[in-house]
């Protein structure tokens, strides 16, 4: 390993997984998104309303309702 590598790992933060029941409400919140919406699932704007809805959850908002809102 040569030093650049060692600093980036020092600074990379390790998130615990998503556990299924939570991945299963994130899905729930991302299908609701995408249909409000009307995007298609594989296009690049309900990419990043996947990416919101993941980065939220990390950031601390675990209700589904709450990310709901947040995403609309």
């Amino acid at each position: 390993m040569i030093w650049g590598e060692r600093m980036l790992i020092k600074h990379v933060q390790v998130l615990d997984p998503i556990e299924p029941d939570d991945l299963s409400m994130l899905q729930r919140v991302f299908d609701q998104a995408c249909s409000v919406r009307g995007f298609q699932k594989q296009t690049p704007e309900a990419v990043e309303v996947a990416i919101l809805i993941v980065s939220l959850y990390q950031h601390g908002v675990l209700n589904e309702r709450q990310l709901t809102v947040m995403v609309m």
